[in-house]
């Protein structure tokens, strides 16, 4: 039986066309296969033919021809130099605010012990009971507390009725001895010290002790306003000693730049475990102070905020036996803290207005951050105490 089931003519027929199919198969698979080897071949003559070099310089190609270029003659580092913030650093710490009228060596982002502690400070808690001043006249004395912020803006705060007031007699009692205050009155009798810091350089205990000094505050560290680190005054360990040996009593203070409680407690057992071991009987401080001149990291607090800060240090020196005191400004003390919060705590004055008018109670006072005495070259801090803290 035939496989298609077709007569003989038509399987002649059937066969005719599958051949001429099939040669029209291969004519495209040939053409197809002349029109692939072409555009190979193109390919190919484009890989081998040079290319036109792009007129630009390569960065390896400047390095390798300027490695004989000195730095001075390239325009952008010196750009740069010129454009870069000048930001005096020592091992990571910040520059906080240099007096332009000493001359210390550089410093890192704490507080150089003669640092202007009259700086301005922003009235962070809002009006707090200030208004701006157009007529000074109306504002009593008696009544109000005058603050210059940043701007120059001077504003008044209404004195307190709840936070103690001092009961100095100023106008009359301090008497000026070659540039050293002493002051009495019918109740107390204030003792003369100093305040230092590695800036002061090699110091003579023995001529301030001569020179009638009975207390030295030491700065026994910092915290950085930048970098946030801790570091302690290279300082104090030596002038703890030698003050001691000359019979000068001694207290420590800490320039803080806590931004939270942890931090302010952190800061406390720092000081309060480097003084161990010197038996010190003047108080431990916490030194609030406005960075001037830059960016710090205690910026953005509010008033209730630092206060938090300096009650959580107090009360964990306290805690350790030792007296805690506050150091501020009068500017800051009342326009960049709550004093109602702080009436526990003594008060660590820094205002160069003699006599000041700075209402409020205060234990020490910082009356010279300029002072001259024999035994110390240059410029010092010079401090009262009406209170006897040997004795207390």
């Amino acid at each position: 039986m035939n496989y298609y089931g077709q007569d003989p003519d038509d399987n002649k027929s059937y066969q005719k066309t599958v051949a001429m199919a099939v040669a029209a198969a291969s004519l495209v698979i040939l053409l197809f296969l002349v029109i692939l080897y072409l555009n190979t071949d193109k390919r190919s003559d484009r890989s081998v033919k040079p290319q036109p070099v792009a007129e630009e310089t390569k960065e390896d190609d400047f390095l390798s021809e300027s490695h004989n270029i000195k730095s001075s003659e390239l325009d952008f580092w010196k750009d740069a130099k010129k454009s870069e913030p000048v930001r005096q650093e020592e091992e990571g710490e910040d520059t906080p605010y240099k007096d332009p009228d000493k001359d210390s060596p550089d410093k890192e982002g704490e507080d150089n012990g003669s640092t202007d502690r009259k700086n301005k400070e922003n009235d962070p808690a809002g009006d707090s009971g200030a208004g701006n001043i157009d007529n000074d006249d109306k504002y009593s004395k008696d009544e109000y507390i005058a603050v210059t912020d940043d701007k120059g803006n001077k504003k008044y705060y209404e004195i307190l009725k709840e936070v103690p007031k001092n009961d100095y007699d100023l106008e009359n009692s301090l008497i000026n001895e070659n540039g050293l205050l002493s002051y009495k009155d019918n109740k107390r009798e204030a003792i003369k010290g100093v305040d230092l810091s590695k800036y002061n350089g090699d110091v003579d205990f023995g001529k301030l002790k001569e020179n009638g000094i009975k207390f030295a505050m030491l700065r026994l560290g910092s915290r950085g306003y930048g970098t946030g680190k801790i570091t302690l005054d290279e300082k104090f360990v030596e002038y703890a000693q030698n003050a001691q040996v000359a019979g000068i009593q001694i207290g420590a203070y800490f320039y803080s730049q806590a931004v939270n409680e942890t931090e302010a407690v952190e800061e406390a057992n720092y000081i309060v475990g480097a003084v161990s071991g010197f038996g010190i009987k003047y108080p431990i401080a916490i030194d609030i102070e406005k960075v001037e001149g830059d960016e710090a990291r205690t910026d953005k607090l509010i008033s209730e905020e630092r206060t938090a800060v300096v009650k959580m240090f107090c009360d964990a020196v306290k805690g350790y036996g030792y007296k805690p005191v506050i150091y501020a400004t009068s500017d800051m003390l009342v326009a960049g803290l709550d004093l109602k919060e702080l009436t526990d705590y003594d008060v660590w004055l820094a205002d160069y207005d003699v006599p000041t008018d700075y209402p409020y109670r205060f234990s020490l006072w910082q009356y010279n951050k300029k002072g001259r005495i024999d035994g110390i070259t240059g410029d010092i801090d010079l401090d009262l105490s009406f209170i006897d803290y040997e004795q207390k």
